[in-house]
């Protein structure tokens, strides 16, 4: 990760804003058809809420502390995974809700917060 960041949650809030926004479309777009990759679509739920959960961390560790800002990561976009299969189900005639992409959707953010804590892990400078 960059250092553009360092000191400025406001960029990372507002493109975990960007980002989010980004997967409603990808979301809830009527698709294409099949890409020819196996699990094309749980590669697509778990990489869309990964990049999420590390942009979402970046923004609140500053604010609230590493702990608290995992914790306000976690289930807000465990909540979110869940809704957006919900409203795939009920708001569409293409879509259809998957617990496979809910559980692919997890594991992304699962991810997404390990590779954010590694980075954190990886900037303390042993004294």
């Amino acid at each position: 990760m960059a250092r553009w960041y360092k000191g400025r949650p406001q960029a990372a809030l507002t493109l975990a804003a960007l980002w989010w926004l980004f997967g409603v479309w990808m979301l809830f777009r009527q698709g294409g058809g099949h890409s020819g990759i196996p699990y094309f679509d749980k590669i697509g739920h778990f990489s869309l809420f990964a990049v999420q959960a590390l942009l979402l961390f970046r923004g609140l560790d500053v604010r609230f502390g590493e702990a608290v800002a995992r914790q306000q990561v976690w289930c807000c976009l465990c909540g979110w995974a869940v809704l957006s299969e919900v409203l795939q189900g009920t708001l569409t005639s293409y879509r259809s809700a998957e617990v496979a992409d809910a559980l692919a959707d997890g594991l992304g953010i699962a991810a997404g917060l390990a590779l954010a804590r590694l980075r954190l892990l990886l900037a303390v400078k042993p004294v």
